[in-house]
């Protein structure tokens, strides 16, 4: 599959699909989303919004979760705040979430079918 998604990329360069999607590293909109990584979302949500590339910054992780305050969705919203002109925050979750229904100790068990040992 990764070699398919090159392919495509070395096509998209050379015919400089790209430039219609040009823009600077400063949202318009000036906010921030941070949501979940799901596969649902990633056409779903900006066609929600009515946003388009430039508009926001988009933070995804599993769950669209904040864990703790060093963890790297903080991280990337203070450097959005501090650096990048970000006004507004928005936290956008959904249903049928995954992560809801996580259980720790089934993801553990699935790590050790894979080989990875207890240390790691």
């Amino acid at each position: 599959m990764i070699e398919e998604m090159l392919r495509f990329n070395r096509r998209f360069v050379e015919t400089k699909e790209y430039e219609k999607y040009k823009t600077s590293k400063y949202p318009d909109k000036k906010i921030a989303i941070v949501t979940c990584m799901d596969t649902r979302l990633v056409e779903l949500l900006p066609a929600a919004l009515g946003i388009k590339n430039g508009d926001v910054k988009m933070i995804k992780n599993a769950g669209g979760t904040i864990t703790n305050p060093f963890d790297s969705t903080v991280r990337s919203l203070l450097v959005a705040i501090y650096e990048l002109g970000v006004t507004e925050v928005m936290i956008i979750g959904h249903t049928g979430c995954g992560v809801q229904g996580m259980n720790a100790n089934e993801m553990l068990n699935l790590m050790r079918s894979r080989g990875i040992s207890d240390e790691h």
